[in-house]
């Protein structure tokens, strides 16, 4: 999965807008602790929601990206 566009919002939060396949999803940008890494703190891409259509899945990351 490669990422089409990335957007932050004006709280920080990252949003990206990424295809998988034939469908595209969005993802945000999670920061939890982890006692296992270097700062405690561990970064992952979690889904919002997937299998869109390209039309949906560009209104879902406008909408949150804003």
């Amino acid at each position: 999965m490669k990422a089409i566009q990335v957007k932050t919002n004006k709280r920080g939060i990252q949003y990206a807008l990424v295809q998988s396949g034939e469908t595209f999803c969005v993802l945000k940008l999670c920061e939890n602790y982890c006692r296992h890494v270097k700062g405690g703190i561990a970064k992952t891409w979690r889904y919002v929601e997937t299998g869109m259509t390209i039309e949906q899945a560009t209104a879902l990351f406008n909408r949150r990206g804003a």
